[in-house]
């Protein structure tokens, strides 16, 4: 069930090609992504807010922001006086996330396309500037359309003076409170180094928050396992050496960076599918999608079948299906 992309597109690629990649495969889903009715990313949004201590008047940044499930959460915590800053590989998924922000009439809430790996923040990642959809385009210096030319230009001054203070883009040494990355870090090709980044960034009493996949539901197992033989890109493997492979990895990880306190605890993480149509549905909305899209078309109804005959076999009695997997949340902090 984990949206992790342990293999991305390329895996031995060059990096850039890599994020490229990664972007257009989170342009593909954003049309869907959160909108065929299953709740799963936006409770978690909100708990990783939560866990942060996010406070009133904090300048906040959320990497691989999505569509915003915890930009918005941590612009209302933050409150009028706070600045939230979400970045995304994905013009898809920023278009998104900019037009929850206008829904909800948030002032002190911006989303830019952006690579959040990058020591600069740089606003043009590979295959992301000058991207173009239903909701306008999106480039280095702002965006137009259906969510109001210029509103969202990547200047402070397009946000007002009463909608707290934003600082200056990239954002300098020791200027936020919190960076926040909400099932998202794991994507990175380098995490770590991201994380020493992040560490720069956060001031005295800052803090690096984030949420990743645990373990995952055993009963969900032979349903991977009978599409394993048809795809050729696995999406429930990390490699070897990313931090994400316990929790002792990436407290060293983060240790190792400067992080003082890293702590962690563990929650469920409750997915509820009203039948085998509705989860088939949402894997094809996420970065599950990955997967489906590499096997080939004269093996796709074989593939299909293979799964649903495991699915059948989780429903319960009114035909749904529940996973329930464990997210953990960790919480780095610059000093003790």
């Amino acid at each position: 069930m984990s949206e992790t992309l342990h293999h991305a597109p390329g895996e031995h690629a060059p990096v850039q090609e890599r994020k490229a990649a990664l972007a257009a495969l989170f342009d593909r889903s954003a049309p869907t992504y959160e909108r065929v009715g299953v709740s799963h990313f936006a409770p978690m949004g909100r708990d990783l807010v939560e866990h942060a201590g996010i406070r009133a008047g904090e300048r906040v940044l959320d990497v691989g922001c999505g569509t915003g499930s915890v930009l918005l959460a941590a612009a209302r915590a933050a409150g009028p006086r706070g600045a939230v800053t979400g970045v995304d590989l994905s013009a898809g998924m920023v278009r998104r996330a900019r037009a929850a922000i206008a829904e909800e009439g948030l002032t002190n809430a911006r989303a830019l396309v952006a690579d959040a790996e990058l020591t600069n923040l740089s606003l043009e990642p590979a295959g992301a500037a000058g991207a173009t959809g239903a909701a306008g385009t999106t480039g280095a210096t702002g965006a137009t359309g259906a969510t109001g030319a210029g509103m969202y230009a990547d200047t402070a001054e397009a946000f007002g003076s009463d909608c707290g203070y934003w600082g200056p883009w990239p954002p300098e040494s020791g200027s936020l409170d919190a960076v926040l990355a909400g099932i998202s870090m794991f994507f990175f090709p380098d995490p770590k180094a991201a994380a020493a980044r992040y560490r720069q960034l956060l001031g005295a009493e800052g803090r690096l928050a984030l949420s990743w996949w645990g373990r995952q539901d055993e009963r969900w197992n032979p349903v991977f396992a009978a599409s394993a033989p048809f795809g050729g890109v696995s999406s429930h493997r990390l490699p070897e050496d990313s931090p994400f492979v316990s929790t002792d990895a990436l407290h060293a990880a983060l240790t190792e960076v400067g992080f003082a306190v890293v702590d962690t605890v563990e929650a469920d993480c409750v997915t509820r599918f009203r039948g085998p149509h509705q989860w088939w549905e949402w894997v094809w909305s996420t970065a599950g999608r990955q997967f489906w899209e590499s096997v080939h078309e004269e093996d796709m109804a074989a593939a299909t079948a293979a799964v649903n005959a495991e699915l059948a076999r989780l429903q319960a009695p009114d035909g749904s299906l529940t996973s329930t997997n464990k997210v953990r949340y960790t919480v780095a902090r610059v000093t003790r």
